[in-house]
């Protein structure tokens, strides 16, 4: 079906396979009455089961037809930046930090099925929580088989992995950007997230990067002073949005 223009959605290949059924986004950040409609008809002509929808919450028309055509809320995202400078290394002398290996890899989706669920996938309960464990898992081995541009990881003397962090570094190497962090449940509150943020940002810093940029949940706290205690700031806050019109089966 050709796609209206007040619609401005698009399917998402890779939610909608590794999810097992349509999934589509809206661009642009507002919705009023007619888009909103509009976003409903092409969704349902397209057989989409799911549209993601990430919104200005300072639209007061936005938060009224999100909520008046069903569109469910689930997370508040926030995001951070900072100008690179020389990073504050904390000295945790219990860990020592590395680059990821190959063998690395089940040890770190065990930490990522668990270490993620500030995230909104576990809050829309319409998302099988054995799905939401496993897309952290997926995206752990995809960062390390080449995605991110680097991977550290956090361990003990023979221990295998306890944390880890993935990076990139945009096309110009003039901006980086914090991937994903996890850090064991066992390990938390014992400063391996400030040391990965260091070296994270210490890699960045060398790679002639002159900003950083993370994106984490409002609900999660603890990520927040983490990397407010590295510096960063926050630069914008958006409203997620997710539209269900055949709930999958659990």
């Amino acid at each position: 079906m050709a796609l209206d223009s007040l619609a401005r959605c698009s399917l998402l290949e890779w939610d909608s396979s590794f999810f097992g059924f349509p999934i589509a986004q809206l661009s642009g950040e507002t919705l009023s009455e007619p888009s909103g409609r509009a976003v409903l008809k092409w969704c349902k002509a397209s057989s989409v089961r799911c549209l993601y929808f990430l919104a200005d919450p300072n639209s007061a028309e936005t938060a009224e037809w999100a909520h008046r055509l069903d569109f469910k809320f689930v997370d508040v995202r926030v995001e951070l930046s900072l100008g690179v400078g020389a990073p504050n290394m904390p000295n945790v002398q219990e860990f020592a930090l590395r680059a990821a290996q190959p063998s690395d890899i089940t040890a770190l989706q065990t930490i990522a099925r668990e270490a993620h669920q500030d995230s909104r996938f576990f809050f829309d309960t319409n998302f099988p929580r054995a799905r939401a464990e496993e897309l952290f898992a997926t995206w752990i081995v995809k960062d390390c088989e080449g995605r991110a541009d680097k991977v550290f990881i956090a361990e003990r003397k023979n221990s295998g992995p306890l944390g880890y962090i993935t990076c990139n570094l945009s096309k110009d190497s003039q901006t980086g950007r914090i991937s994903l962090v996890g850090v064991a449940a066992e390990c938390r509150g014992r400063g391996l997230g400030k040391m990965l943020v260091s070296q994270a940002l210490e890699w960045i810093r060398s790679a002639g990067a002159q900003k950083v940029l993370v994106v984490t949940q409002a609900r999660n706290v603890a990520a927040q002073r983490l990397y407010q205690a590295a510096g960063f700031r926050t630069d914008s806050v958006k409203v997620w949005y997710h539209r269900w019109f055949e709930k999958p089966s659990l």
